[in-house]
């Protein structure tokens, strides 16, 4: 409806409401007796109702009922009990229940709810706002609950205003009037609750008396019902096509007190709709909780489509069900989705890890293992005695590629130098690190094993959250998908990433349905959530437009690459990718980014992804860098290598820091540090080597950072002083750029 039509219905008002009340102020006048409180009344009148016509006759038949009581007692402020009592006080079951429930369903039943609701909230909240053509304001005006004054919009009453307060905005989008954070609980398996939301009533002496009736009053109520009912008729019939809204659509007014019948709430019948079936394969991943969620799946139904999710743990399955068109979609990791190459199209960005999953050294059984350089120094001992220690993990997921990340990334750490203990689940990794009979010396966990660990004194020497982009979980859609239903796709990712919109604003719901879906205690599934960061729907179409995801898939595929996961990077691989279905989605996102930006600039912040999931690095001095736990020291591909007797780079050492730069963008700079430290042979003069090394790690460092490396740096010049093992200090081998990452705050 264009704004100039809800201008004829406001004027429609007009004419109503100075009938009805031309009517009440002679019946009332002639009741009380005193121009003055019948002045005083109609006053009340108007700021409770406004220019409602239907709120307008029925407040009227309410206060004359009780015009004796206003003539005894000579004060206007009994209407305000009257409106708090009969109307506003439990209104579900008050004197205009089917007028405030039918505004109710047709703002609940629209599909942008964040966006109609928010903007609602902006006129409850200041009053009035600039009118601006959009389907939010039409439905708004179209449901009686919003008036057009002068170009700018408005509640239409006090009433309405009470009814559909904050309070009634917040139960329906939780947090949007407050992000709530997630609420953590020391008891077992109790589920955290919210404080119920109350509204402020106003004192409890506001009682209306007895009602007494006279044949005056009788008639007066008669003919204020038959004005408002033969305005409706007329308005009818001028706009035969005009929406139930546009004049306030008369409904039946419930008398509770009186014992009159009540009749429920009018309900539009919808044509019923065949539901289209999709399989969605998965695993028992929390991330994946939303999509086995039974409210998400009524939903979903809502628009016509039934989740058939199912399990399968194998990713070659997995993949080769959707393959074979046994799977319309799956959800994977980025690591997976390159090795298994199922048949479709990465659609969507789920969410990322942010310590969730961790490698665990065995502190409890090896007391001095505290990092990859101890580790490495652990295996040579059990080398010379001939023994192998061993390593656990979960096969086919992020464990395993943490595990590969570090064989890829880290220079002495070799996964050919143990015993390797796949195994189905993290909990059985967890099992095996604590028995000392298996000698595991380093396990790959995830959430709640991870916090357990910590606490019992196990090292956690790398986590997900010190390299935040390693494990990504997506979705995949089938080609026969792609090609036979795309817009299914896009409606489903629609609904999906409104719930991820839900989440971020209050995320005690999601914790909620961490808990159940796997059986969980508060405490676990808090600790879960906290080590995983969900991608809204802007934040993935950044992904997908601006090369993140690119770059991802490469660096991904590299690390699979040198672990002989894969032959070699896939050349073209924007094909592995599209970016279509998340547009409409993340148009709703940024429409409501849009809206509440200047109310809640931190909520806008978190749906765009603006609040990154690591922060700027905070400064560290040396002394932090220098006392820091190690980490272990970082495989260089190439040489770091110079001029001779300089610190002046080669093109081949430039080359090499090139592809260094690119690997340390990979890391938290909240979480770890780089010590760069320069070492010599042992040929010539000791003081020159010294400073020579400490020239040559100072320009790494700057090359580094000019790459655009955020991460903490701290050169140092070691000179000829700690030649590698095994080899004449004089040999140039000794002459190295060593890159060391340690753990900070």
């Amino acid at each position: 409806m264009s704004v100039e039509i809800s201008g004829m219905s406001i004027k429609n008002h007009q004419l109503q409401n100075s009938t009805t009340l031309v009517n009440f102020q002679e019946s009332l006048l002639a009741e009380v007796g005193d121009a003055r409180i019948v002045s005083a009344v109609l006053d009340k009148v108007q700021k409770w109702a406004g220019e409602q016509p239907l709120i307008t006759a029925l407040l009227c038949g309410r206060i004359l009922t009780q015009a004796d009581k206003i003539a005894n007692e000579k004060d206007a402020d009994i209407v305000d009990a009257i409106v708090q009592k009969q109307i506003i006080r439990n209104w579900e079951k008050g004197a205009a229940a089917d007028h405030l429930q039918e505004i109710q369903t047709a703002l609940l039943a629209y599909g942008a709810r964040d966006s109609l609701l928010i903007l609602y909230l902006q006129i409850l909240q200041r009053g009035d706002v600039p009118s601006r053509q959009s389907p939010e304001q039409t439905l708004l005006l179209d449901s009686g609950l919003v008036t057009l004054d002068h170009h700018r919009l408005k509640v239409t009453n006090a009433i309405y205003a009470q009814v559909f307060d904050k309070f009634w905005i917040e139960r329906q989008l939780p947090g949007i009037t407050k992000p709530v954070k997630i609420t953590r609980t020391a008891s077992g398996g109790k589920r955290a609750t919210q404080n119920p939301l109350k509204r402020a009533y106003l004192s409890p002496w506001l009682q209306p008396p007895a009602v007494q009736t006279t044949q005056s009053i009788l008639i007066g109520c008669g003919v204020l019902l038959l004005t408002a009912a033969v305005a409706w008729v007329i308005h009818r019939a001028q706009n035969p096509q005009a929406g139930a809204w546009n004049l306030g659509t008369p409904a039946v007014i419930n008398d509770a007190e009186n014992g009159a019948e009540q009749k429920q709430p009018a309900t539009a019948e919808l044509p019923s709709q065949a539901l289209t079936p999709l399989t969605l394969l998965g695993d028992t991943f929390s991330g994946y909780s939303t999509f086995r969620n039974g409210d998400f799946q009524s939903v979903l139904q809502d628009v016509g489509i039934q989740i058939n999710y199912a399990d399968e743990f194998d990713q070659g399955l997995r993949a080769q069900q959707l393959s074979q068109g046994k799977a319309d979609l799956i959800m994977t990791t980025l690591d997976q989705f390159l090795q298994q190459q199922p048949k479709g199209k990465i659609v969507a960005l789920l969410d990322r890890t942010l310590g969730a999953d961790a490698v665990v050294l065995n502190t409890k059984q090896y007391s001095t293992l505290t990092s990859l350089l101890d580790l490495n120094k652990l295996v040579q001992q059990a080398r010379e005695q001939n023994k192998k220690l061993s390593i656990a993990y979960a096969n086919d997921t992020p464990s395993e590629y943490l595990a590969l990340v570090l064989d890829a990334r880290f220079d002495t750490f070799n996964l050919s130098d143990f015993d390797l203990k796949p195994v189905a689940d993290a909990s059985e990794a967890w099992a095996l690190m604590q028995d000392p009979q298996e000698n595991i010396a380093i396990a790959v966990l995830w959430e709640p094993y991870v916090t357990q660990a910590r606490q019992q004194g196990y090292s956690v020497v790398l986590s997900s959250k010190d390299a935040p982009t390693a494990i990504v979980d997506v979705m995949v859609a089938s080609d026969r998908l792609l090609a036979s239903n795309p817009e299914i796709i896009s409606q489903l990712l629609e609904k999906y990433y409104r719930q991820i919109d839900a989440n971020v604003r209050d995320a005690t719901q999601l914790q909620t349905q961490v808990a159940e879906d796997g059986n969980l205690s508060v405490t676990d599934a808090a600790t879960i959530i906290d080590g995983i960061d969900f991608f809204t729907a802007t934040e993935a179409k950044n992904w997908f437009d601006n090369g993140t995801l690119k770059k991802r898939i490469e660096a991904t595929a590299a690390i699979l690459t040198l672990s002989a996961r894969l032959d070699t990077v896939p050349t073209n691989t924007t094909a592995l990718y599209t970016e279509e279905f998340v547009t409409e989605a993340a148009n709703n996102t940024q429409a409501l980014i849009d809206l509440i930006r200047t109310d809640n600039p931190e909520l806008a912040d978190k749906l765009s992804g603006k609040l990154p999931a690591v922060t700027a690095a905070s400064p560290v001095s040396t002394a932090q860098i220098q006392q820091a736990q190690d980490i272990g020291t970082l495989q260089v591909r190439g040489q770091v290598s110079f001029t001779t007797g300089s610190a002046q780079l080669t093109p081949e050492g430039q080359k090499t820091l090139d592809q260094l730069a690119s690997e340390l963008q990979d890391f938290n700079q909240e979480t770890v540090a780089v010590r760069i430290m320069g070492h010599t042979s042992r040929t010539g003069d000791a003081n020159t080597n010294l400073a020579l090394s400490e020239q040559r790690a100072s320009i790494v460092a700057s090359y580094l950072q000019n790459q655009g490396v955020t991460l903490n740096i701290l050169p140092e010049g070691k000179g000829s002083l700690e030649p590698l093992p095994e080899i004449e200090p004089t040999n140039a081998r000794n002459q190295r750029t060593e890159i060391r990452l340690v753990r900070i705050n």
